[in-house]
């Protein structure tokens, strides 16, 4: 009999805020564009959302997913 388990113990979702903040951070050229694309709404809205105008979740996860992987901006400089 095993005691142990598939779950992550000390696994935590991140904040909308937390997203946010990673999102913009790590945002490059076109990615406004190809999230509108997969969420279908307007580009301009996606804008809004990721500079913090309006709450969108589905927007903000698609964001982060898109931006997960990369170094953050300023360690490019």
């Amino acid at each position: 009999m095993s005691t142990s388990s598939n779950s992550r113990g000390s696994y935590r979702k991140m904040s909308y805020a937390q997203k946010l903040a990673i999102v913009n951070n790590r945002k490059r050229r076109g990615d406004v564009t190809a999230t509108a694309i997969a969420t279908e709404f307007s580009p301009s809205y996606v804008s809004e959302v990721i500079s913090g105008k309006y709450f969108n979740d589905r927007i903000i996860n698609r964001a982060y997913d898109r931006a997960r992987g990369r170094t953050e901006n300023t360690e490019l400089v």
